[in-house]
């Protein structure tokens, strides 16, 4: 059954230490969150031990972790021992390359071409390797957008997506349609709201709370639960990550998935 989850990019700031990470999740358990999706820490063997450590103690799970495709490919054998260690089956590329951002068609195929080797690479080792979007891969590309080079080139045993509902919907995508669509690839779903404000006599996007903003989560959990996506991590961009993810907890307990956490 899918699961809530935190991304602990929104707690960044609290993992400074192994002592920090242990007092951090702690903190998570005690409202009521049992999953992470394990991102922003320095990725030594003092803070794996950390985790690995307090999740035991508080019965906790590690659903994924993040990082960018340099990392996991130049730090692979690593990469594989701590997933291990910390019972984690799911390695997330956090971002697209910055040659891939900048660059064009032929750019994104190539990278296309690393992430499924990357993929194939996990998967011999027992793990899967996922790749998380933001709003770069909804360009367009002749007839195409990067997305879809980005999943016409890869395979769905080789490479699987984690959905992020705020850059599906700044992407102008619809985020329980495409969480819909792409049932087959998705096994994480980062829930974030969206929302516009005034800056300097603008209207700019940005994230927010669950049920701050325009997103409607009732549609993108009953979508998660039908593309039986193993986790749903709350992420938000913010000063106060607690208070914030202590709104977008009661909002997920007030739409009645209760059952989630």
């Amino acid at each position: 059954m899918s699961k809530i989850a935190v991304q602990t990019f929104t707690v960044r700031k609290h993992l400074k230490s192994p002592k920090a990470i242990e007092q951090t999740f702690e903190k998570l358990h005690s409202m009521g969150i049992h999953a992470v999706e394990l991102a922003r820490i320095k990725w030594t063997p003092a803070e794996i031990d950390a985790v690995e450590r307090v999740t035991k103690k508080l019965g906790m799970t590690v659903g994924s972790t993040q990082n960018t495709f340099d990392y996991l490919s130049k730090n692979f054998d690593w990469s594989v021992k701590l997933h291990k260690q910390l019972n984690c089956q799911y390695v997330v590329v956090s971002v697209l390359p910055m040659s891939c951002i900048l660059g064009g068609e032929e750019t994104l195929s190539e990278f296309a071409f690393e992430l499924e080797k990357l993929g194939r690479a996990y998967r011999q080792q027992g793990l899967k390797l996922l790749f998380h979007h933001h709003h770069f891969e909804f360009q367009q590309y002749g007839d195409e957008l990067g997305f879809d080079i980005l999943m016409n080139s890869t395979s769905p045993e080789n490479v699987g997506l984690v959905l992020d509902t705020y850059w599906l919907q700044r992407g102008g995508k619809t985020p329980q349609d495409m969480i819909a669509d792409y049932a087959d690839r998705v096994e994480v779903v980062h829930l974030r709201d969206y929302k516009i404000r005034w800056k300097y006599f603008d209207l700019l996007p940005t994230d927010a709370a669950l049920g701050e903003g325009t997103l409607n989560f009732r549609k993108i959990i009953e979508s998660c639960k039908k593309a039986d996506v193993a986790f749903m991590a709350i992420e938000q961009e913010t000063k106060t990550p607690f208070e914030c993810l202590t709104k977008s907890i009661n909002h997920i307990k007030e739409l009645k998935y209760t059952d989630l956490f």
